[in-house]
């Protein structure tokens, strides 16, 4: 198999309205859509990128009411 590069990052967020107003109205990335977390349907993953989505340019970030920290 080879690998071509990477088509999406996701990250977490405690506050999909405060991800959203940073990624949108701080750093200006496109807000493409909002859908339901298959493994948590009460949450929504947020996805961002150019307008076709291009891979490589989708962000998805998924509202989580406690997100793992980061092992330091």
């Amino acid at each position: 198999m080879r690998l071509e590069g990477i088509h999406h990052i996701t990250a977490s967020t405690a506050d999909a309205q405060r991800n959203l107003d940073f990624y949108v109205r701080v750093l200006g990335l496109p807000f493409i859509k909002k859908t339901v977390n298959f493994g948590q349907p009460d949450a929504y993953h947020l996805h961002y990128a150019d307008e076709r989505g291009t891979p490589g340019t989708v962000l998805t970030p998924r509202e989580s009411p406690r997100p793992r920290e980061v092992a330091r």
